[in-house]
């Protein structure tokens, strides 16, 4: 499997300059647990489900440096609940009725076929049921009327743009200050919160090679 190695951005923000790193996609999950009206709610109709349902396969498949995870509330389509949103490689995938727990492992999976081949794929026959678009393709010339300020790239060729970033997490992480640190042949780690440490303890080569590679 050929994985993309992530880039960084270079923001200001608060008086101070961050790197925050750009990922393939994201996906959207609406829960009970964040606010929605209708997903997760049994009396409703829908499966109710905890977000560990869709956390831990997250978690267990090692992509949060290509794909982030968010919980939400209401995201609209509330007659066709439970609701996910996915955007990956440009492009936004809306999934509907997903009242089956094997279907959780089936959306991950096809994320991370479309991660491996740096396409967007037909939906598997597992979700093609569950796939609809809900925005209106924009218009045909329709080109962005404004210019990103502030927002220099570093590309993967950059060695130093990892530097100073926990590598489960991505977040930014002074090594000499943080309070959760690990060693690994010979070099130190830091991390945001002992979750983080402990996930890389137990597994450091997967987030220190292919795409998850990176200085730190």
């Amino acid at each position: 499997m050929t994985l993309r190695r992530p880039s960084v951005v270079r923001l200001h923000a608060r008086g101070e300059d961050f790197k925050i790193v750009q990922l393939v996609g994201q996906l959207f999950v609406c829960t009970k647990a964040n606010g929605s009206c209708c997903c997760g709610w049994d009396v409703k109709g829908r499966m109710p489900f905890d977000n560990a349902l869709w956390s831990e396969e997250w978690e267990r498949r090692r992509i949060r440096d290509r794909v982030h995870l968010s919980f939400v509330g209401c995201l609209g389509p509330c007659a066709v609940g439970n609701n996910a949103m996915l955007i990956l490689h440009g492009r936004t995938t809306w999934l509907k009725d997903l009242n089956d727990p094997a279907l959780a492992p089936a959306v991950f999976d096809w994320i991370e076929a479309m991660l491996a081949s740096g396409s967007v794929l037909p939906a598997p026959s597992a979700l093609a049921d569950h796939v609809w678009q809900r925005y209106l393709p924009a218009p045909d010339g329709a080109e962005p009327a404004f210019e990103l300020a502030g927002a220099g790239v570093s590309g993967a060729a950059d060695e130093d743009a990892f530097e100073g970033l926990d590598p489960v997490c991505l977040m930014a992480v002074d090594v000499a200050t943080a309070k959760h640190r690990a060693e690994h042949e010979g070099r130190t780690y830091a991390f945001c919160a002992p979750s983080c440490k402990k996930m890389f303890v137990a597994d450091p080569g997967s987030y220190l090679s292919g795409a998850a590679s990176r200085a730190m």
